[in-house]
C-alpha cells in the first residue's frame, strides 16, 4: 500500500527528469560552403559540408563532414565570431587529412563560451594545403533555423 501512494511522486520525480535532460540538450548546426579569405582564393576553393552540434550542459561535442575540397584539409576550428566577421579559435578539432572527410571533437565550454554559442557567434573553419588561411566555413546557428 506504501508504494500505491508514492508511486504519483515517483511518476513525478522521473518524468522532471526525463524533460529536464530533454530540454538541457540543444542541437545546432553548421552548413560548410567555400569562404574566399583573400581575392586571390576565390576561384580556387571548393567543397561543402555539414556539421552538427550538440550542446548538453557546457559539453559540446561536435561531428561532421565535408566534401569537394581543392586539396587536403590541414586543420579545424571552432572561432569565436559574428555572421560575417573573423574572430579567434577557441578550440581545435580532429579532422581527416584528404580532400573528403570529417571533422569532430568534444569541447568544454565556459559560461561565455555558451552565450556566444546560443547567439549565433560560432562558426567552424576548415584550412586546407592550398588554402591555409581557410577553405571552408559555416557559421552554427540552432538546428531548428534550418
Amino acid at each position: 500500500m506504501r508504494l500505491g501512494r508514492k508511486l504519483p511522486s515517483i511518476l513525478i520525480v522521473t518524468f522532471l527528469l526525463f524533460v529536464t535532460n530533454i530540454q538541457a540538450q540543444e542541437v545546432y548546426r553548421a552548413r560548410l560552403s567555400p569562404m574566399p579569405t583573400t581575392p586571390q582564393t576565390v576561384n580556387t576553393i571548393l567543397g561543402e559540408g555539414e556539421v552538427i552540434l550538440t550542446l548538453n550542459g557546457n559539453s559540446l561535442t561536435v561531428d561532421g563532414t565535408f566534401t569537394g575540397m581543392s586539396s587536403a584539409a590541414t586543420g579545424a576550428h571552432i572561432h569565436n565570431g559574428p555572421p560575417a566577421q573573423p574572430g579567434p579559435v577557441i578550440h581545435t578539432l580532429e579532422v581527416s587529412q584528404a580532400t573528403n572527410g570529417s571533422v569532430n571533437g568534444t569541447i568544454s565550454l565556459t559560461e561565455e563560451q555558451v552565450e556566444a554559442l546560443i547567439n549565433n557567434e560560432f562558426y567552424i573553419q576548415i584550412h586546407s594545403e592550398s588554402n591555409p588561411p581557410g577553405e571552408l566555413r559555416g557559421w552554427v546557428f540552432l538546428r531548428s533555423h534550418f
